[in-house]
């Protein structure tokens, strides 16, 4: 069984020199899931709004339920759509529809700043610093790196900088802790949070993250 992460180390490549302008289209992804796009840079996912990260090498992703969508821009041509199901089953996506993307609209609900996913995905953060991690379970705390852009409200997309190097990217919408960008290469796919005075303290996979209020809410 291919790895959806290794499926996304395979199409970067071919996103590297694609138009990253979210595609608008329709598609269907194995039993029981679609998935598709609107102009304003929305993923749905089986109708629900997906979370979606644009990361700088034209690679889109978007998570909604329990389930990814890696989507690889082809510029005039139809989009490369692979997915990730609950089941951890992967597979490539049937484009139903397509329409290219149209450059003079700006992407992503926020208009030209785009939504803090979209912003953090680019590297573009609000601020930086660094919280408590651990990467494994009973393994004692250390600093980690971190960006986080906010939307306001409590919403806001934290970046981790793991000690190997990687990236864990923490979601918060209106002031809880809600996921994380896992997926089954890592092992362990669950997530859950809880709040200790003004600190959320994050279970992700094997990962523990400590973050307080106000990387989310900023001040």
């Amino acid at each position: 069984m291919i790895k959806r992460l290794m499926l996304a180390a395979v199409l970067a490549f071919v996103a590297s020199t694609a138009r990253a302008e979210m595609p608008v289209f329709a598609a269907k992804c194995g039993a029981g899931i679609t998935t598709d796009t609107n102009p304003k840079g929305r993923v749905y996912i089986n109708g629900k709004s997906a979370k979606v990260i644009k990361r700088p090498d034209g690679q889109i992703s978007a998570n909604s339920a329990g389930i990814w969508i890696d989507i690889t821009p082809q510029g005039e041509s139809p989009p490369i759509v692979t997915y990730t199901a609950k089941d951890k089953s992967t597979g490539t996506c049937e484009v139903l529809s397509f329409k290219a993307p149209d450059t003079g609209v700006p992407q992503g609900s926020g208009g030209a700043r785009g939504d803090s996913s979209e912003r953090a995905g680019q590297g573009k953060f609000d601020a930086n610093g660094s919280v408590p991690c651990a990467m494994a379970k009973g393994q004692p705390m250390s600093q980690c790196p971190f960006g986080v852009a906010r939307d306001g409200g409590g919403t806001a997309t934290v970046v981790v900088t793991r000690p190997d190097g990687r990236k864990r990217f923490l979601f918060f919408e209106k002031g809880k802790a809600v996921s994380a960008d896992l997926s089954q290469a890592d092992g362990d796919m669950t997530f859950s949070a809880t709040k200790d005075g003004d600190v959320f303290k994050i279970q992700a996979g094997h990962e523990r993250y400590e973050i307080v209020e106000a990387v989310v809410f900023g001040g």
